[in-house]
C-alpha cells in the first residue's frame, strides 16, 4: 500500500473520552485499498486492537492471504454464511472488547459522489446482533498533484443503538459531502490544511471554496 497510496488523511476520530467496547466502522467503498486505508485509521483510533473486515467470499477466494489480516468472508445470499460470520465475530469480540469491525454496506465499489450511496440492509443485522457502537465513515480518493492517490477519511459521531441502513447512509453521505467541500475549498493544499485525526471536518454548508 505504501507504494501505491500517497497518503491517508483522517479526521473526526473519537477522542480519549470515546465510549469503550467494540466499534463497527460503516464506510462507503471506493477502491480495492479501502480495507488497508481503514486499517491506517484504526491504528490511530485504537492502536494494537484487533481489526476484522467483512469481505465477500468470492473476493476472499481471489485473495486468500487477506484472512491473515483479519478478513472475514461472507456470502450475503447465504443465510448460513451470514450466521457463521456473526458467530465468529461474536466470539472474537468477547475475547477482545476493544476490537474494530469494518463493514462496507454498499457491497461493491462505487464513486464517492454517487447519491444515494446504495447501502444494503445487511449492515442492520450486524449492528443489531453484535455489541458494537456504529461509526459512519466517509472515504474518498483524490490524486491531487501525485500519481498515486491520497485517501481522505472522515468519521461522524457514533450512532446510538442499531441504526437503519438508510439513516446510516445519510450520515456517511454527510461525511463525504464535507470531504468534497473541503477539497473544493483547498484544492491541492487540502492535505496541508487537513484538521488532523481527532478534529472534525466542518459540514459542507460551512465550507466556502476559495475565490479563483
Amino acid at each position: 500500500m505504501r507504494r501505491r497510496v500517497h497518503a491517508v488523511r483522517v479526521a473526526g476520530l473519537p477522542g480519549r473520552d470515546a465510549p469503550a467496547g467494540p466499534l463497527l466502522l460503516a464506510a462507503n467503498h471506493v477502491s480495492w485499498w479501502d480495507g488497508f486505508v481503514l486499517r491506517e485509521a484504526q491504528r490511530v483510533l485504537r492502536p494494537g486492537a484487533p481489526l476484522y473486515t467483512l469481505m465477500s467470499e468470492a473476493e476472499l477466494g481471489r485473495f486468500p492471504f487477506f484472512r491473515r489480516l483479519g478478513v472475514v468472508g461472507i456470502d450475503g445470499a447465504s443465510p448460513s454464511s451470514v450466521t457463521r460470520a456473526l458467530r465468529l465475530l461474536e466470539a472474537r469480540l468477547r475475547e477482545r472488547p476493544d476490537s474494530v469491525v469494518v463493514f462496507f454496506p454498499q457491497g461493491r465499489i462505487w464513486p464517492s459522489h454517487r447519491r444515494p450511496l446504495g447501502f444494503r440492509r445487511g449492515v442492520e443485522l450486524f449492528a443489531r446482533r453484535l455489541p458494537v457502537l456504529v461509526l459512519p465513515v466517509g472515504v474518498h480518493a483524490e490524486p491531487l498533484h501525485t500519481v498515486s492517490p491520497t485517501f481522505f477519511v472522515s468519521m461522524g459521531d457514533p450512532l446510538d443503538g442499531a441504526p437503519e441502513a438508510a439513516a446510516l447512509e445519510r450520515r456517511v453521505e454527510a461525511q463525504l459531502d464535507a470531504i468534497h467541500a473541503f477539497l473544493a475549498a483547498h484544492g491541492e493544499d487540502a492535505p496541508r490544511a487537513w484538521p488532523g485525526p481527532h478534529a472534525p471536518l466542518p459540514p459542507a454548508r460551512e465550507t466556502v471554496p476559495e475565490a479563483p
